[in-house]
């Protein structure tokens, strides 16, 4: 059987199509970033959090802090010439802090700016709340 033959046969061109669609899936699934849960939100960072609200709790008069992360992108690690690291840290997309403290402006005011410095984030996607009496 030649390929003219093989080519012409309607059900070989479906097995054809099928195999190009599912080569197709395989290699985009191999390009696209990862990072996302099951629930379809990005994995979170932890132990970057928990170092943030440890820093933070630090600050006079902010008392207990939670801090929460979102970003755009996982980080990639990647290695060039001579083995150094040249990996890429996340897209960082937003922070939410609460704190006991930042009913005061002044320590609202410090906890959003060490956020976004030690984020990158800008000053207008950190957003820190006062957390609520339970």
């Amino acid at each position: 059987m030649d390929l003219k033959n093989f080519i012409k046969n309607r059900n070989n061109k479906l097995m054809i199509v099928i195999l190009i669609i599912g080569i197709a899936i395989i290699a985009v699934s191999c390009v696209l970033p990862e990072g996302k849960d099951e629930a379809g939100g990005n994995v979170q960072y932890a132990g970057e959090e928990e170092r943030l609200s440890d820093i933070l709790s630090q600050i006079d008069g902010a008392g207990r802090i939670s801090v929460m992360i979102s970003y755009e992108s996982a980080p990639t690690r990647s290695f060039g010439s001579y083995g150094s690291d040249t990996g890429s840290y996340p897209v960082v997309r937003g922070v939410i802090v609460v704190a006991d403290g930042a009913s005061d402006p002044v320590v609202r005011q410090e906890l959003a700016h060490a956020a976004a410095a030690v984020t990158g984030a800008g000053a207008n996607r950190v957003c820190v709340y006062t957390r609520a009496n339970k």
